[in-house]
Order: structure tokens, then C-alpha cells, then sequence
């Protein structure tokens, strides 16, 4: 993996792994960063996964359950999600916006030639 020290939006990878998700995915050596994007309304279904999850709501609203805890965020509001830990989340009427922090690293969000969006000058 090569040395990225700084990074805009745009250089970053794109995915979306679902209607009205998008994220911009920076892989580091022992964490995934995600800066996703959602659309009004959109509900993130019920999942889990096998790594630690931190993230920070910075812009808009959304309602989150964590192993069964229900609870309404807003911007400046932090969460974290223990590892195995069932959890999802429905946004509410504006746009919002969460930075997410896996560790160790999710490499299932390592983005494939066909899930990356292509970057200016039509490359990935």
C-alpha cells in the first residue's frame, strides 16, 4: 500500500453499498476510515461484524441501535460498537453525515475495481 499522508475527497475511494450510502474509504495499516454520506431517510439495516467500531456524527440526525439501545444523534455525538455487536441505524429528514473508525482494519471495504467510482479523468 502506498504512503498516503494527506488526502482530499476526491482522491479517496468512492463506494456505495447501498441506496442513499456513500463512502470515501481511506485504508491505514491497523484501521479503515470512512467519511460516509446518507440520504434523508435512509435506514441502514441490522448487521454486525467481527472488528471495533468508533464513529462521529458531524452533520444531520439519525436514530442508532447498538445491541438493542436505541439512541438519537446528532452532530458531535460519538458511538462505538463493540466487536460481534448487532447494530443499524435510520437517518431522519436532512442529509447526515458519519466519519466511522474500524480497528483492526475491515477488509471487506477494500474497494474492487468494479465498486470504485471512477475519480476525475475517468480513473479509479
Amino acid at each position: 500500500m502506498p504512503k498516503l499522508y494527506y488526502a482530499s475527497p476526491r482522491d479517496l475511494p468512492t463506494l456505495r453499498p447501498a441506496p442513499g450510502i456513500t463512502q470515501r474509504i481511506l485504508q491505514a495499516d491497523h484501521a479503515t476510515i470512512a467519511v460516509t454520506d446518507l440520504a434523508p431517510r435512509t435506514v441502514v439495516e441490522t448487521h454486525k461484524h467481527e472488528v471495533e467500531q468508533s464513529g462521529v456524527v458531524t452533520r444531520g440526525s439519525l436514530v442508532m441501535v447498538i445491541a438493542g439501545d436505541q439512541r438519537i444523534l446528532g452532530p458531535g455525538d460519538t458511538y462505538r460498537v463493540p466487536a460481534g455487536a448487532s447494530h443499524g441505524a435510520r437517518v431522519f429528514e436532512e442529509p447526515t453525515q458519519v466519519v466511522d473508525v474500524w480497528a483492526p482494519p475491515r477488509t471487506d471495504l477494500r474497494p474492487s475495481a468494479a465498486s470504485v467510482e471512477p475519480g476525475p479523468g475517468g480513473t479509479a
